[in-house]
């Protein structure tokens, strides 16, 4: 019997503590890249190193309204991360759904604003930077990534731990 893809069928948005079921459109979630060096000296063909750094994490929240509250967020680096979290339910064909949560702390940097067309939606999207990033798919902790305290956990293991201690960190 063939098995079907998990389809994403629902996702919820809340940001700073509010929610926005129904504005929220999309959500780019940060790409995450592990930061390699190319070496070739002696080898038949590059071969790619983990130096030890990920690539910035960064992505973008689509509204279909221009809000007042998420536009207050823009910019003020002075305090605290902005809490962003993401909620979804994935679901193959004849299968229950099971619970996808992405939870991030991080700075707003760009507003867009775009077109204004009548009788369209005012659509407002953000860019956001990410300090903190943690995947949970179907209650299981896939990533939890805390740049500032050089966490890099994956399935549970800390990929930094070693490094961390090497320095006396």
């Amino acid at each position: 019997m063939a098995m079907s893809p998990k389809i994403l069928k629902k996702f919820k948005l809340f940001v700073d503590g509010k929610g926005y079921l129904g504005i929220a459109d999309e959500i780019q979630l940060p790409k995450v890249t592990v930061k390699t060096r190319e070496v070739t000296s002696g080898f038949q063909a590059p071969i790619e190193l983990d130096v030890g750094q990920l690539e910035k994490l960064e992505g973008s929240i689509t509204l279909l309204e221009y809000n007042a509250d998420m536009l207050k967020l823009m910019g003020d680096w002075s305090g605290a991360t902005t809490p962003l979290t993401a909620r979804g339910a994935i679901q193959a064909q004849g299968q229950p759904p099971q619970p996808v949560v992405v939870t991030l702390e991080g700075y707003f940097k760009e507003v867009d604003m775009g077109n204004w067309k009548d009788g369209e939606e005012a659509k407002l999207t953000m860019q956001y930077t990410v300090q903190k990033y943690k995947l949970e798919i179907n209650n299981e902790v896939i990533y939890e990534i805390d740049l500032y305290n050089d966490v890099r956990k994956i399935n549970g293991t800390d990929q930094m731990a070693l490094l961390r201690a090497a320095i006396g960190a």
